[in-house]
């Protein structure tokens, strides 16, 4: 059996250009996450700016061994405590929630929570367009430690 070498050629060319075209394609992709995420870094005062939001560039948690374990299990996948990610950064949470009931609230069952109608929540919730899962298996004192970790003034 003879290979016909035009085709053989010609199908190695469209190859090369589905491969190339993929690589564009996700490099693409990836870029417009990197510039999304930056955008939200930059234009962070919409959700946060009557909530004193002052970002520090070094930051040193808590000693906390089971603030640290909650943080790693159930936050981290969403939140980073310097920067913002798919939710906001959490540095400083404490302030921006004057009143820790809510801020309890809010981590135990955050769609529950929106629908009080708190401003500062459905700020966050419409800035990130995201649903933060709910944790009602976390008790106050293990939320405590959880904020511990995270802001530990």
């Amino acid at each position: 059996m003879e290979i016909n070498q035009q085709k053989l050629k010609a199908i190695q060319r469209f190859a090369l250009i589905m491969l190339f075209m993929l690589l564009m394609l996700g490099s693409g992709f990836v870029w417009g996450e990197f510039v999304r995420v930056s955008d939200i870094n930059q234009n962070d005062s919409e959700a946060n700016s009557s909530y004193g939001n002052d970002y520090i560039i070094t930051y040193n948690t808590g000693e906390t061994t089971e603030g640290k374990s909650v943080f790693q299990s159930k936050c981290q996948r969403c939140h980073l405590i310097e920067k913002n990610m798919t939710g906001p950064a959490l540095m400083n949470v404490k302030d921006r929630w004057p009143d820790s009931t809510n801020l309890y609230s809010w981590i135990k069952n955050s769609q529950a929570f929106l629908a009080t109608g708190d401003a500062y929540s459905n700020a966050l919730n419409k800035k990130y367009n995201s649903i933060m899962p709910a944790f009602p298996e976390l008790s106050d004192s293990t939320i405590a430690e959880l904020l511990y970790y995270i802001d530990p003034e």
